[in-house]
C-alpha cells in the first residue's frame, strides 16, 4: 500500500471528512476483519493565513504555503498527495510544480466521475473563487467538455459567506441548510443535471435528500481517488 500525504487544514472540518473517508474505504477495499487502515501522513496548514492571502489576491503566495506543507509530507514518506479544500486549487500549478510528487487534482476525479454517470451540464456550487475562477469552471470544460453553471446572485453570496463565516468553523445550521436547497433548486431549474459540490465543506452540511438531482462531493470523490492509487499494484 502506498503511503497518501494530505495538505490540511483548508479548513480543519474537511480534513476530518477526509481521514475518515480514506481510512473507511481502505478497509472496504481490503477486507478481513475490517481492522484494516490507510498509510497517511497529514501536514496542516494555518487557514487564518491561508484565507488572508486569498482576499489580497496573492495566490502565489498561497502557493508557497501549501508547497511548503507538501514537502513535509514527501518528508514524512508520502508516495503521493492531494489538497483537502477545492478553492486553494487555485493555485494548483504553483504548489504542483513546487513539490516532487504525484498529485490528484480535485477536479479530475470529480469530473470523470460526472462523464460515467452520463451527464453534460453540471451546476456547481463553491467558494466565490470556486466559482468565479478558471481552475474549476476552466477544467471542466477544456479538459472534459462540460458545461458548467455556477451559483448566481444572492445564492452566490448565500454559500460563499456560509463556508467562511459558518463551515470552516464547524457550524452547520438548518436555515444555512435551507439556503443550499434553493441554491441547488435554481442550478436545476437552469439546466444543472447533477449537482457538484465544490467545496470540502459542503457534504457535511447538504446531502442527497436536498437535491432534485444526484449530487457528487468533490470530498468523497477524491478520496475515493488517492485509495485507488495507494492500493493500485506497483
Amino acid at each position: 500500500m502506498k503511503t497518501i500525504g494530505i495538505v490540511g487544514g483548508v479548513a480543519w472540518p474537511s480534513t476530518i471528512v477526509y481521514y475518515r473517508a480514506i481510512n473507511e474505504l481502505v478497509a472496504q477495499h481490503l477486507g478481513g476483519a475490517g481492522l484494516h487502515c490507510a498509510k497517511i501522513v497529514l501536514a496542516q496548514t494555518d487557514f487564518e493565513e491561508i484565507e488572508r492571502r486569498q482576499r489580497e489576491g496573492r495566490w502565489d503566495l498561497v502557493g508557497d504555503l501549501l508547497a511548503a506543507e507538501g514537502n513535509k509530507v514527501k518528508a514524512a514518506g508520502a508516495d503521493f498527495f492531494l489538497l483537502a479544500c477545492n478553492t486553494v486549487h487555485t493555485a494548483d500549478e504553483r504548489v504542483e510544480s513546487s513539490v516532487n510528487l504525484p498529485f490528484i487534482h480535485i477536479v479530475d476525479p470529480t469530473a470523470r466521475e460526472v462523464l460515467a454517470r452520463g451527464f453534460r451540464t453540471v451546476g456547481l456550487l463553491g467558494s466565490r473563487y470556486t466559482m468565479t475562477g478558471t481552475y474549476f469552471v476552466g477544467r471542466l470544460k477544456k479538459r472534459y467538455g462540460l458545461d458548467v453553471l455556477v451559483a448566481q446572485g444572492e445564492h452566490q453570496n448565500n454559500v460563499h459567506n456560509a463556508l467562511y463565516d459558518e463551515l470552516a468553523k464547524g457550524i452547520f445550521l438548518p436555515s444555512t441548510r435551507e439556503k443550499f436547497r434553493a441554491a441547488i433548486l435554481d442550478l436545476v431549474a437552469r439546466g444543472a443535471e447533477v449537482i457538484i459540490l465544490g467545496c470540502t465543506e459542503f457534504g457535511m452540511l447538504v446531502k442527497p435528500e436536498d437535491s432534485p438531482v444526484l449530487i457528487i462531493d468533490t470530498t468523497i470523490a477524491h478520496a475515493q481517488a488517492a485509495v485507488e492509487m495507494a492500493l493500485a499494484a506497483e
